[in-house]
């Protein structure tokens, strides 16, 4: 029928690589610069201590928002591919709409919450009476955010990817114009910052709806409603596994910012801030492939495509482990640049934070392999006790550094190292165990001795081109950019060969 056609239940592997591969790059290289764009222009147009609370009070909301989706989101996005290929689709429809209601009435709940204990919010926990008003504004960002997840969620799961990120693609871009309007305006503060976030989040529900009407409406009036107690709590056992994991996979990318937010005041969790957003610069070439891992590799285990699942993991262990090793080296020979071409001079202390952890950013693209190839196994209790295993010990450490020793950021961070390795290293046991992985070692020793050598010639010469002054950024850019062509044309012409075996593999796929 033409409906199953659209849900591409059989689309072949390789194709699906290639065509969605296409758009997720396609969309996030068209995205990326605003994103950053938007980072600069408040890096540079408000105060350490304004940037340090509006991403303290996005991450404060991020973390709250979990309790609204009690893990039933990812369930939804694990049960509908499974309920798809098994073809059982009142199962799709009956778990879309229980999830949705459970959803709506934890959003009023929390949100009420959130703009009731704004005005203590602000002075004990954020430690700026001011920013009474950027909470309460992000009441509506929240309410409003989680009706973009549900329709998102359903997207992921059928792998609509060209819609997923044209509303991405959306979002980033409405966001920049209003930043512009208000920059070039003269009228732009944190408050106004603020609300271009809501107006986007606005135009993004009119979008979702417009598009979840027109490619799905169809295909749920046929589908019928059928409210299983067994299809009901099957569905609520996963999403309790999942909400506990959930929790901690998302609070160690949020617990360094409120812990430097509640004890270090507002102008350290600015550093941190975008501290952490230089470390992250290299998801633009990761996370578009990293989203597809989940519903491929749930719906390749359900098929039992054993050779294929070992051909998938073994292609993202090898190739993206040199990618983040490559990735790291930048940031060792580059950094001071890098944040001072984005950010500006007074944010140079958050690249000292990223150069201790660089070189171990490989961890944290290893960990997020092995997080999606779990959740694809249904294999969420281990992955529970993983991650808040680790996630203890980070807090921990993180109290024992400030509260006890006195230390600013810079130890807090460098102990994360310590929990991305034990995440790393029980995750990697157990996707070993199911499905054995191997390493090309040879392939690993060559370009990394590549990396090294390339970059370390970079760090000792870079004196005679680079000035470290805001009045030079654009002349910096300028040599950062030549560095970088000559850097990656020396890894592609080192790895040509690879790359030519890469395509066979991806060919070998498709049959």
């Amino acid at each position: 029928m033409e409906w199953e056609i659209e849900l591409l239940a059989d689309q072949p592997l390789g194709q699906k690589l290639i065509k969605k591969g296409f758009w997720l790059y396609l969309f996030t290289f068209l995205i990326a610069p605003a994103g950053y764009i938007i980072k600069v222009i408040i890096s540079n147009e408000l105060s350490v201590a304004d940037v340090g609370i509006f991403y303290s009070v996005l991450g404060f909301v991020t973390i709250i928002s979990l309790y609204n989706d009690l893990g039933l989101t990812e369930a939804l996005q694990y049960f509908l591919p499974k309920y798809r290929i098994e073809k059982e689709y009142h199962k799709v429809k009956t778990i879309s709409i229980l999830t949705w209601i459970i959803q709506f009435i934890s959003w009023i709940l929390i949100s009420g919450w959130l703009y009731l204990a704004s005005n203590r919010l602000a002075i004990h926990y954020f430690h700026s009476p001011e920013s009474v008003h950027i909470i309460r504004l992000f009441c509506l960002y929240f309410f409003w955010i989680n009706f973009v997840q549900v329709f998102s969620s359903f997207f992921v799961a059928f792998q609509d990817t060209f819609n997923q990120l044209f509303i991405d693609f959306i979002r980033n871009y409405v966001t920049l114009g209003f930043t512009l309007i208000f920059r070039l305006g003269n009228i732009f503060t944190l408050s106004y910052f603020t609300w271009a976030w809501l107006v986007w989040v606005l135009i993004s529900i009119i979008c979702w709806i417009f598009i979840f009407l027109k490619k799905y409406k169809k295909v749920l009036t046929l589908w019928t409603f059928n409210f299983d107690k067994a299809l009901v709590k099957k569905q609520l056992k996963y999403a309790r596994r999942v909400f506990l994991g959930t929790n901690a996979g998302i609070l160690f990318g949020q617990i360094s910012q409120q812990i430097a937010i509640y004890f270090l005041w507002p102008e350290a969790a600015g550093y941190y801030a975008n501290y952490y957003a230089l470390f992250m610069t290299y998801g633009v070439i990761v996370w578009p492939i990293l989203w597809l891992i989940f519903p491929i590799a749930t719906e390749l285990i359900t098929k039992k495509d054993h050779e294929k699942l070992a051909l998938l993991q073994d292609m993202l262990y090898k190739y993206l482990l040199i990618f983040a090793v490559a990735i790291a080296w930048i940031f060792f020979a580059f950094g001071p640049e890098i944040a001072i071409i984005l950010f500006g001079t007074k944010f140079y202390y958050s690249w000292v934070l990223v150069s201790y952890t660089a070189p171990f950013l490989l961890l944290n693209i290893l960990i997020s392999i092995n997080y999606w190839i779990l959740a694809g196994l249904g294999k969420i209790k281990d992955r529970v006790k993983i991650l808040w295993l680790a996630l203890l010990i980070n807090i921990i450490v993180n109290f024992i550094c400030i509260l006890v020793f006195h230390i600013g950021l810079l130890w807090p961070i460098l102990w994360v190292i310590i929990w991305r390795s034990i995440l790393r290293y029980f995750s990697f046991k157990i996707v070993d165990r199911n499905q054995k992985i191997t390493l090309d070692r040879k392939y690993l020793i060559k370009n990394i001795s590549i990396i090294w050598i390339v970059m370390i010639v970079f760090f000792f010469i870079k004196e005679y081109f680079f000035i470290i002054n805001n009045v030079y950024r654009f002349h910096n850019l300028i040599y950062l950019a030549i560095a970088m062509f000559i850097y990656f044309a020396i890894l592609w012409w080192s790895n040509y060969v690879s790359i030519k075996n890469a395509i066979q593999e991806i060919k070998k796929m498709m049959r």
